[in-house]
């Protein structure tokens, strides 16, 4: 089908603009599932009560956790828990914006990013025995109740994010978009939005095989958008590459945009912040800290 948008137009074979695109469908619990945190640094409260959330309710599963020069949380782990010690290749990348992220060594340090994010979900995988299904999640993510997903989905998210909401992030968009045409098989990106990222292990490594065939074309997504490096984003674009996009769940909430979701029976819920440390990024409202110390 013809998309049009604004001053734009592309062609896909779904309609890519549609935030539900899983209405009508059923259900099937997910009973099969690897948990991989990507990064814990600094939050101790609130990554402790997010992985505890995840013992109680999937006590079978394994848990693989990254903490990229933050804390040791070393006397977390047990049989099922595995905790690693990586150096921190987050904290650069909160100093790009669109002004400046093609500058070499902004252009270098989301290009690690990318390269770490996919080398974690790998080493996370083998430590999980290869489960049916993958949650990359982070610390302001709970997990309160088993998930499920709906019929015939491969990645599962909100899709709340969308490109046309201003034209300069749409431009990029459909700059990425250009990169994806010429790699056959693959579909456009305009709506993301999956923290945590919930995906099948096996339709995973379909998409990377295809993104390490096409990669030195793909190495150049970093010139394109300024965070196209966030698991958030980087994870679909990757997925779009065999076809497959994000299907929207009505599992997920968070608790910014969702005033009532303490009240709500949303098994996922994200941006809960309630237990950071105000020293770090943020804190339970969402804020930046730090900038609002600079402004105060």
């Amino acid at each position: 089908m013809r998309i049009k948008i604004k001053r734009h137009t592309l062609e896909s074979k779904v309609n890519i603009k549609k935030r539900n695109n899983s209405r009508w469908r059923k259900y099937i619990p997910i009973n099969n599932i690897g948990f991989v945190y990507n990064c814990v640094f600094k939050q101790r409260k609130a990554f402790e009560y997010s992985l505890n959330q995840i013992r109680k309710i999937y006590p079978e599963s394994n848990i693989y956790v990254v903490s990229d020069g933050g804390f040791n949380y070393s006397y977390l782990g047990e049989e099922k828990v595995k905790i690693v010690m990586e150096e921190d290749t987050k904290s650069c990348l909160k100093l790009i914006n669109e002004k400046n992220f093609l500058d070499k060594e902004n252009q270098l340090s989301i290009k690690k990013e990318m390269g770490v994010t996919l080398r974690r979900v790998k080493e996370g995988i083998r430590f999980c025995n290869n489960p049916e299904w993958i949650c990359m999640t982070e610390p302001d993510v709970i997990i309160r109740g088993r998930i499920s997903y709906p019929e015939k989905a491969n990645l599962l998210g909100m899709r709340v994010n969308y490109a046309w909401h201003n034209q300069k992030c749409l431009d990029m968009f459909m700059d990425i978009n250009h990169l994806l045409s010429k790699i056959p098989g693959s579909i456009p990106i305009l709506r993301w939005g999956a923290v945590p990222v919930i995906f099948r292990t096996e339709i995973f490594y379909q998409a990377i095989e295809k993104y390490e065939q096409n990669f030195d074309l793909l190495n150049t997504l970093t010139e394109k958008y300024y965070n196209v490096g966030a698991f958030d984003l980087f994870l679909p674009i990757i997925f779009c590459l065999i076809g497959v996009e994000e299907t929207f769940s009505n599992e997920f909430t968070e608790c910014i945009r969702n005033p009532n979701w303490k009240k709500s029976k949303h098994p996922i819920v994200h941006q809960y912040r309630e237990l950071y440390e105000t020293e770090d990024f943020y804190y339970s409202d969402g804020s930046n800290y730090k900038d609002s110390q600079r402004n105060s």
